[in-house]
């Protein structure tokens, strides 16, 4: 079977006018060949230097080493090819017994699998759905690391997000499941977004408010930063689409 891994780590909508008809979980397994497709989700850009460009002679930087995501559901939709003017939807929920833990760092951070016939898919969007009361006491999103301020000072950072999260994401490609490769479907969260374009600042990090020596960025810590994060970061599209990639068996 093939496997189609679907990583996340930044997401964009896109809507289906092609089905001429739609299939469930059920239906699918009725095919003569089907393929398993992992879902998987990925953050990049984990260290960024504040003041590139400037005359400074010493530059702030930022390098995350630890982010996680609880992740309680996956849709996924496909639009199958069949010729020039039929497709045919299918219409898949990964659902977890718990929810999971998801290392965004990690290289195989898989979520689980669906299945879906072999064949041409032009079309194939997830939605991916944390819930806080999945996750209890811990939080849905965390990502931590070290500031190291102009000076050279370095301070423990940490955001903290205890709300109910939602993304989408679409495949700028098509892809060709067959018997002859494994496929990798690469959706990335851009941490850099965060802090790009003087979005948050040295200046913030700098005047942020300490927590037992660490900077605590939350829905009630250093609240302004937390907001510029939450709006660039882990918006509705903030997955996006990076590429097929092609494994050949062996």
């Amino acid at each position: 079977m093939k496997t189609l891994k679907i990583f996340v780590l930044m997401l964009a909508a896109a809507g289906f006018s092609l089905s001429s008809c739609q299939k469930n979980d059920s239906e699918i397994m009725t095919e003569s060949v089907s393929k398993s497709l992992g879902v998987q989700l990925q953050a990049v850009n984990n260290t960024y230097s504040f003041g590139i460009g400037t005359k400074a002679l010493k530059t702030a930087t930022l390098k995350w080493d630890t982010c996680q995501m609880y992740v309680s559901r996956v849709h996924l939709t496909a639009t199958k090819e069949q010729g020039d003017t039929l497709a045919t939807e299918f219409n898949l929920d990964l659902k977890f017994k718990n929810s999971k833990l998801a290392d965004l760092f990690s290289a195989n951070s898989l979520l689980g699998d669906v299945t879906l016939p072999a064949g041409l898919y032009d079309k194939i969007s997830i939605q991916i759905q944390s819930d806080k009361k999945d996750a209890g006491t811990a939080p849905v999103f965390y990502l931590a690391g070290n500031y190291t301020n102009a000076s050279g000072v370095v301070t423990p950072i940490a955001i903290v997000v205890n709300t109910n999260l939602k993304f989408k994401a679409s495949a700028k490609d098509s892809v060709q499941l067959n018997t002859a490769a494994d496929y990798t479907a690469l959706f990335q969260l851009d941490l850099s977004n965060a802090i790009s374009n003087g979005r948050i600042t040295e200046a913030d990090l700098d005047k942020a408010s300490l927590t037992n020596g660490k900077i605590i960025i939350s829905e009630n810590s250093n609240k302004e930063v937390y907001e510029k994060f939450f709006k660039r970061v882990l918006n509705l599209d903030a997955f996006q689409h990076k590429a097929f990639k092609k494994e050949n068996k062996k």
